[in-house]
């Protein structure tokens, strides 16, 4: 069981960082007249570095749990749990920001899958 809740750390944390890096470098939803240090979202004040730091952060430590599972090394399920307690907060707080819009029911789907998956993944590693 542990090795599905690798597989899916991993994929969930490679895909967290390769959209965010892809947004980035493309410019989207953001405006960054004084860098990217002071870019702010896009209609909005709220700074992107501290959102940027959370996604990337969660994005790191699945892709180091996943894989330290992989390893059996003895920090992998604490070093998991925190990925997946991460995943669980940034799909929390990206799922406000997708229902806020009927433009953006799309990413409801995807938001919600990684909420749902890291439950269960944390139960998984918790209970087995």
């Amino acid at each position: 069981m542990d090795i599905l809740v690798a597989i899916f750390g991993g994929v969930m944390g490679a895909a967290m960082a390769g959209i965010w890096a892809r947004d980035i470098l493309s410019g989207h939803g953001y405006d960054a007249p004084h860098g990217l240090l002071r870019a702010r979202e896009a209609d909005s004040d709220d700074l992107m570095i501290w959102h940027w730091a959370a996604e990337f952060g969660t994005a790191l430590v699945l892709i180091a749990g996943a894989f330290l599972i992989m390893i059996n090394a003895a920090l992998a399920e604490p070093i998991m749990l925190l990925g997946l307690g991460g995943l669980m907060y940034t799909s929390t707080n990206s799922l406000g920001w997708s229902l806020a819009s009927p433009e953006r029911a799309p990413y409801v789907y995807p938001m919600a899958g990684g909420l749902i998956g890291a439950i269960v993944s944390a139960a998984v590693l918790v209970l087995f």
